[in-house]
């Protein structure tokens, strides 16, 4: 029934799109144009009636989903240390008091800084952006292996780094963990155990990084106008 539910809305809004494009686009509009608008009006259809949805029994308000987001969003920057008006801009290291951050939204800034885990070890990060991007960068002996950014930016058709394309790809992060139901019905707990691994900042994240305790976190959710289940 998923499958078909999803099928016939893809169709549609395809159909809606089609329709429009004689009265919505200018002479002479890229095709490219066109077709990241039909993947977009797809991708808005999939994300809202997608199987994390149907996960729970009881149907979810749209704003309510949308709303648990936004504020799940929020809660990651407070805990990757973005939250404040530069977080989007910002390089590893980054925090209000003592701002690190790079110019431009074009593409990922690509920049690799060195850092001490806390059982110390040395390692090269290239994270940047409001959710700590990783994309492959320039060391001295060579380079970056993470490449998620670059990953999620294609999947989705991302044209640059810029704000909403930054949120976008930190939904998709979120789906493929499995945990988008959660975060849109307000299981914010389960939602965290299954994202911990994307974040070093999350609780239980495990990787040798300061970690933020679940508490301060679901507070920082609640406070951003977060529901819980």
């Amino acid at each position: 029934m998923r499958a078909a539910l999803l099928g016939l809305l893809a169709a549609g809004a395809a159909w809606w799109l089609f329709r429009r494009q004689p009265n919505t686009t200018t002479a002479g509009e890229p095709e490219a144009e066109q077709e990241a608008s039909a993947q977009a009006l797809v991708w808005n259809v999939w994300q809202t009636f997608s199987e994390p949805i149907y996960e729970t029994m009881a149907p979810i308000q749209p704003d309510t989903a949308a709303t648990n987001t936004a504020a799940f969003l929020s809660m990651i920057r407070t805990a990757e240390g973005t939250a404040d008006s530069l977080g989007y801009s910002a390089l590893f290291g980054h925090r209000a008091s003592k701002p690190r951050t790079f110019a431009g939204w074009v593409d990922h800034p690509r920049i690799a800084q060195q850092f001490t885990t806390s059982d110390g070890r040395r390692l090269w990060t290239s994270a940047a952006g409001a959710y700590q991007f990783m994309a492959v960068s320039k060391t001295p002996t060579g380079s970056t292996k993470v490449n998620t950014w670059d990953r999620i930016a294609a999947r989705l058709g991302l044209p640059d780094f810029s704000p909403a394309s930054q949120d976008a790809a930190a939904v998709e992060l979120i789906r493929e963990a499995g945990a988008l139901g959660d975060v849109r019905a307000g299981r914010f707990d389960a939602a965290v155990s299954k994202v911990r691994g994307i974040w070093a900042s999350l609780p239980g994240a495990g990787y040798s990084q300061p970690e933020r305790s679940l508490e301060s976190l679901r507070l920082a959710y609640l406070n951003n106008g977060g529901t819980l289940a």
